[in-house]
């Protein structure tokens, strides 16, 4: 099944305007900052490594992608999310790291781009913490889609399937991911446990 990136754009521009003005994100600075961050985020936009051979690189590997520091920006803002107790301020800054990973979308990525699944992905844990959990569904499935050999996925379904009491559906979608991936070891591990 293609995706419709148009449709999803419309989904995610129409998320960002329910968002609050003051859910803004936060950009990493530090080398600290980047340590939670895939590779990419450090060597394309941390300051001083703009247009080195290694940033230039990256550049060209993930040509296409509408933004990624914005989906950079999502992730930091989302890693940041959890270092708080304060509830209020955990959701604002869900939503602004929705906002930052909705960016690309909305800004020309790529239908094909090599990141997409794993974007998706992460659209659904933000979904899902900030409990608007039947966009997360649709998020993980949107992932699947474009790859249905990522393991992380069907896990993140079934996790929140059982989260919803829905113990049935969790096991299809474990046993419908070890068709794509039979020898991955979560999948069947969660599988054995929910056996039981």
């Amino acid at each position: 099944m293609k995706i419709n990136i148009k449709n999803t754009l419309n989904i995610f521009v129409a998320i960002s305007f329910l968002l609050p003005l003051n859910s803004q994100a936060d950009y990493p600075k530090t080398d600290l900052d980047y340590l939670g961050l895939p590779i990419y985020c450090k060597e394309m936009h941390q300051k001083g490594n703009q247009g080195t051979a290694r940033a230039l690189q990256w550049e060209k590997r993930l040509a296409g992608n509408g933004g990624i520091h914005h989906y950079c920006a999502g992730l930091f803002t989302y890693n940041l999310a959890f270092k708080t107790s304060d509830k209020e301020e955990r959701g604002y800054k869900l939503k602004a790291a929705l906002n930052e990973m909705s960016y690309p979308f909305e800004h020309g990525i790529d239908p094909n781009f090599v990141l997409l699944p794993k974007m998706y992905y992460d659209v659904g844990k933000v979904q899902e913490a900030l409990e608007d959990y039947q966009s997360a569904l649709e998020s993980y499935q949107k992932s699947i889609e474009m790859n249905p050999k990522v393991w992380m996925t069907y896990v993140a379904i079934s996790d929140l399937q059982l989260k919803l009491n829905k113990t049935k559906e969790a096991i299809d979608t474990l046993k419908k991911g070890l068709e794509h991936k039979p020898d991955s070891k979560p999948l069947l591990k969660r599988l054995a446990k929910l056996k039981k």
